[in-house]
């Protein structure tokens, strides 16, 4: 019965949380677990306190995904079991190689291709190496090396992207203290009791403080052997050392495991999304208050109960601390949320770097409209055959993005363009042109940074029989990413990693028109264009080396962009104004693929995210205004409509002078 209440409570948090939580665009589309109590949603227990209304991290991630994450003893994905291993020669009953197995023959040996998986297991390989000491290491390389060639079959068999988190060290955790005063025989009872009613109420807001808990809580062990000071000061000594052994060779076995895995990872090809907790938890006990922590040795269950059968309603159960441990091993249900943040800040870093492609079309686009003020007033107003004509602009766009949850913040942009024309006929003018731009880009709240270019081009424009006209430019541009920025959010806490990057864009782009008069004062008529851009940005890694710490592969940019619109001219006025409508339509696959890992793995995965709408009105209007026989001014306006993944307003203001 109180599975079933388990059962029922972790559907209903799910589903609160895949309803508030919107859906990432490309995300995967099921989650499958694969391991050991750190990920039991239900099949042998859920090994937090008050497990039935606090979701584990596995089912917080895949709320994410808008999925409700279930065990698979209830016919759902979630196939980890406390006290899992990987191989049955550690435990027959419950290991992942079965769990693996019995997935496999469900789906007739196929993974899902646009799915996501979780496989973390090791922890009680580790448990039981330390069991067995002259075995420890060949316990460790055959588990690390089963794990390994598990994540290999799902591979195999097609799964989109494996999760790996490491081994955290268990050398950390409270258990460490109950190993070693369990050797005290009968008298262990009253010590454990006396020293973890000690580490339980005291805080422990960096290293320093946790190791004197510890010192403290073997003298009050010790306390309950000898009340003569002398003895027992020796007796906690000799704990406090037998402790530091004892964590010191549990932590050189998780060292031992993660590095093996990871080696045995690095060799395999597919999407491994390889996550640090054992780091991540490292830092947490470095500055827990950060975390919304207050103690990293003790912990919320009364001793000797386990996480699974813990509430914090039953006698004995403390809340004098913010607990990063739940019991003697597994994380509070703060700590849960806290790795959800954490593996989810992973799989979003490459979505969110994929933003730094679309910038270099900005910087095109805010030249094309300085551009395209100059060459509209000359063919209202041409210059002569031999005439130069040099031209000025001010450019820049506001963009307000209308995505999902790593596109909705905005951008603004401004650019300086100067160039120099010379007219080979009263109908033909070419020239060159040098444009600068600065970007401010923020396309979601946890991700921003700079740009800087410089773009050179060659432009042409030719008239025809009065009345057509055709031009095309060439460009090419030298770009810098500054200052870019992700924040992550884990728990309470935020922190930011920096990078910088280079980037290169070669484009260009063709347009035609056709004036049909109307009076002497207007014209009207159809108008076309074709740009293609093909844009690059650098790889590059972060600046940190902290758990969260990635990098990036190069991004690529492919843009096809055709438009047709009709366009409305004045001439011949102190102000001449104008206006245009086009329907712009997006050529060929623009989806942005960046690859990414942490820093302190050599795995990684790709992530593709789709391009947005490929269809949009854009609707301009400007003037040209005379300011003396040789001497132009020039402006406009535009806005984009149809468009639900943004909307952008772009204007410019120019000045050119024939000579």
């Amino acid at each position: 019965m109180k599975n079933h209440k388990w059962a029922l409570s972790a559907v209903a948090i799910a589903t609160l949380s895949s309803l508030l939580t919107p859906a990432s665009a490309l995300a995967w589309d099921s989650l499958t677990v694969f391991g050991d109590s750190l990920s039991d949603g239900g099949n042998v227990g859920r090994f937090t306190y008050d497990g039935a209304q606090h979701p584990l991290y596995d089912e917080i991630l895949a709320a994410h995904l808008g999925q409700n994450l279930q065990a698979s003893s209830r016919g759902g994905s979630n196939y980890a079991q406390g006290n899992g291993v990987t191989i049955p020669a550690i435990n027959p009953d419950l290991n992942t190689q079965d769990q693996l197995a019995s997935y496999l023959q469900s789906t007739g040996g196929r993974a899902d291709g646009n799915g996501l998986y979780i496989h973390w297991v090791g922890a009680n390989d580790i448990a039981a190496a330390v069991t067995n000491p002259l075995t420890a290491r060949e316990t460790i390389s055959t588990s690390a090396t089963a794990a390994v060639a598990q994540v290999k079959t799902l591979l195999d068999a097609g799964a989109g992207a494996v999760i790996v988190p490491n081994v955290p060290q268990l050398g950390s955790t409270p258990y460490m203290v109950e190993a070693v005063l369990s050797v005290l025989g009968s008298a262990a009872t009253p010590a454990l009791a006396a020293a973890f009613q000690s580490l339980d109420d005291v805080a422990t807001p960096n290293t320093a403080a946790r190791q004197q808990a510890v010192q403290d809580a073997f003298t009050q062990a010790a306390g309950q052997i000898s009340t003569i000071p002398v003895v027992r000061d020796a007796l906690a000594k000799q704990l406090y050392a037998a402790w530091q052994a004892l964590s010191e060779q549990v932590t050189a076995l998780s060292d031992g495991y993660n590095q093996q895995e990871e080696a045995g990872l690095a060799q395999l090809n597919g999407n491994i999304v390889r996550v640090d907790i054992a780091g991540l938890f490292n830092e947490v006990i470095a500055n827990p208050t950060q975390y919304g922590l207050s103690n990293t040795i003790g912990m919320a269950c009364p001793l000797g109960t386990s996480a699974a059968e813990c509430s914090s309603a039953a006698p004995g159960f403390s809340s004098a601390q913010a607990y990063l441990f739940a019991d003697h091993l597994h994380p509070s249900p703060a700590v849960h949320a806290m790795i959800a943040d954490y593996i989810q800040s992973v799989l979003d870093a490459p979505a969110q770097v994929a933003a730094l492609s679309q910038s270099p079309l900005m910087m095109a686009r805010d030249m094309h409209n300085t551009l395209d003020g100059h060459l509209q007033q000359q063919r209202q107003q041409p210059a002569s055959a031999g005439q130069f004509t040099v031209f000025g602009g001010y450019a820049g766009q506001h963009r307000d993005y209308q995505g999902d949850s790593w596109n909705n913040g905005d951008a603004n942009t401004t650019n300086l363009t100067l160039g120099i024309g010379y007219q080979l006929t009263d109908n033909w003018q070419t020239g060159v042109l040098f444009s600068n731009a600065n970007q401010r880009q923020e396309p979601s709240s946890n991700f921003d940074y700079k740009l800087r270019g410089n773009l050179v081009a060659i432009y042409s424009q030719l008239t025809l029989f009065d009345q057509g006209w055709i031009n095309a430019d060439l460009h090419y541009a030298d770009l810098d990413f500054d200052s870019i920025e992700r924040d992550i959010h884990i728990g309470p806490a935020t922190r930011t990693e920096q990078g910088n990057s280079s980037g290169k864009l070669l484009g260009m782009r063709v347009q035609t028109g056709w004036s049909l008069p109307l009076g002497e004062h207007l014209n009207t008529g159809p108008v076309a264009s074709y740009a293609l851009d093909y844009g690059r940005v650098g790889g590059y890694s972060e600046n940190g080396d902290s758990s969260t710490s990635m990098r990036y592969s190069d991004q690529t940019t492919h843009s096809q962009i055709g438009a047709v619109g009709w366009r409305i001219d004045s001439k011949q006025w102190l102000i001449n104004p104008w206006a245009q409508v086009s329907y712009n339509h997006q050529f060929g696959d623009t989806d942005s693929t960046v690859r990414a890992g942490l820093k302190s793995t050599s795995t990684s995965f790709a992530r593709s995210i789709e391009a947005g709408d490929k269809n949009w009105l854009d609707m301009s209007v400007g003037a040209n205004v005379p300011l003396g026989q040789t001497v132009n001014a020039f402006a406009g306006v535009s806005t984009v409509g149809g468009n639900s993944d943004y909307h952008q307003v772009t204007w410019n203001v120019g000045v050119n002078a024939t000579f």
